[in-house]
């Protein structure tokens, strides 16, 4: 199943929109972007303030990238100026596995699922797929 999402922040939770339609097994949600990722987070507002202040320290939009020197690479004139982006991609991973009992997702109660949007705000598509092992 594809999901699509108008990110506006850059942690979007995105737990209720994951429904499984299996007893038991396992769900992988699937980032379908390099510079947008799937994070299992604790949705608390301060928290994802600090997150947002160290993927800015760690790599500030601000910052001298050679992937946004555009005339030195074989893309279009109007290419994105993201370089930031690509180097806080590292720390997230574009999907995760949760696991699934009785047709629920098997997380802990501070857990959410978060799709983590590194790149300006845009419109992101997110696949889930499930691993059915109830048979």
């Amino acid at each position: 199943m594809y999901l699509k999402f108008k990110t506006n922040t850059t942690f979007t939770d995105i737990t209720k929109k994951v429904i499984p339609t299996i007893e038991k097994g396992f769900i992988v949600v699937s980032s379908l972007h390099t510079t947008c990722g799937i994070a299992i987070l604790e949705n608390e507002i301060l928290l994802r303030k600090d997150m947002d202040a160290f993927l800015e320290r760690l790599a500030p939009k601000c910052g001298i990238y050679a992937h946004d020197d555009i005339e030195k690479r074989d893309v279009p004139p109007d290419e994105r100026i993201n370089g930031f982006s690509h180097i806080r991609s590292l720390i997230f991973p574009t999907s995760v596995t949760i696991p699934v009992g009785e047709f629920k997702l098997i997380m802990g109660q501070w857990q959410s699922i978060f799709l983590v949007e590194l790149d300006p705000q845009r419109e992101r598509t997110v696949y889930i797929g499930e691993i059915d092992v109830s048979r």
